[in-house]
């Protein structure tokens, strides 16, 4: 079943469903407990990247038939699940959707593998399904932004110098790029033309930056909204945007506990406290407001039909799970 996200719009939520059957197909892994683990945060999900690349599909001339956009839906989800595996082994994260992550559980090595096997895989499902051998560089390239941005986030871990330009900088290749990748794909296969196939990759831009800065925002809400426990990217050493805001407007008292390292819980605390107190939190929702806007702004610019409509809807509801 598809996440409760998509209940409304039975034509995706058949379409994800599909997806979800061929990933699990095409998992083959001896090892049956690790390939339990990966079927299940293949299951768990939002599956927006491969949803987003499904309506997207419908904006070009070429219609295409289920059985040709499965497989290219699936991809872009294996993609986004390996670097989740990897995710969670550099940010030891001890969950993941609730549940206990592969490194956790079988060790980083045997987690490491698993998200490469999965990349391999993805790239397996883009050489065979994609119509263009030129799709296949740029799922290359695109790739390539995200494990930069990835590596991007070591210059802010830990940092009390960080800039709001520096994580922007960051999200727009760990988190936007393999959203705008998803769109621009969908706009792609369709047969749009430059124009909108440049449309629908600034939409999933948007979209993608809305939707970490809206999850980093979630890490000071319910650990049970999340699936991880509170506060855990400040555990590591992550600073996300509200503190980054904190740190740029040089606040005295968030510095001196983010200046050191092996924060207690008290010192988590107190810094999450800061954060919210002094406004940061609410600058950091006004700045995921905007890119929803701007993307919404883009939507309206695209053909009229359903898949225009639950876009709107989709992307208004992901702005609702902040207040």
């Amino acid at each position: 079943m598809a996440h409760s996200i998509w209940k409304d719009y039975p034509s995706i939520d058949s379409k994800l469903d599909q997806t979800t059957a061929f990933i699990h197909r095409s998992v083959k892994i001896r090892n049956t407990e690790i390939s339990q683990m990966i079927i299940d945060l293949t299951s768990g999900g939002k599956m927006l990247r491969p949803a987003f690349f499904l309506l997207f599909s419908a904006f070009g001339p070429d219609k295409k038939r289920a059985k040709e956009l499965i497989p290219l839906a699936a991809s872009l989800e294996l993609l986004h699940v390996a670097t989740l595996i990897h995710d969670d082994v550099i940010d030891d994260s001890p969950l993941r959707r609730g549940k206990t992550t592969i490194h956790t559980r079988y060790g980083k090595r045997n987690a490491i593998y698993a998200g490469d096997y999965l990349f391999t895989l993805y790239f397996e499902m883009i050489s065979r399904y994609s119509p263009q051998q030129k799709d296949i560089l740029l799922n290359s390239l695109s790739m390539k932004k995200i494990l930069i941005g990835e590596l991007d986030q070591m210059l802010i871990n830990y940092n009390v110098d960080a800039t709001a330009k520096m994580y922007i900088r960051e999200v727009s290749g760990k988190t936007a790029e393999l959203f705008s990748l998803s769109t621009e794909m969908g706009a792609i296969i369709s047969g749009a033309d430059e124009k909108m196939i440049r449309l629908c990759k600034n939409i999933g831009h948007d979209i993608g930056m809305s939707f970490q800065i809206i999850d980093d925002i979630l890490d000071f809400g319910d650990s049970q909204t999340t699936g991880k426990p509170n506060f855990e990217d400040l555990k590591n050493g992550v600073y996300t945007l509200p503190y980054i805001l904190g740190l740029q407007d040089k606040n005295s008292d968030l510095i001196e506990i983010l200046s050191g390292n092996d924060l207690t819980n008290d010192q988590i605390q107190t810094a999450a406290d800061i954060v919210e107190r002094d406004g940061y939190l609410d600058k950091a929702k006004d700045i995921a407001r905007t890119y929803n806007q701007h993307a919404l702004r883009r939507i309206n610019l695209l053909p009229n039909g359903k898949n225009k409509i639950v876009l709107k809807k989709v992307v208004k509801k992901l702005l609702d799970r902040i207040k």
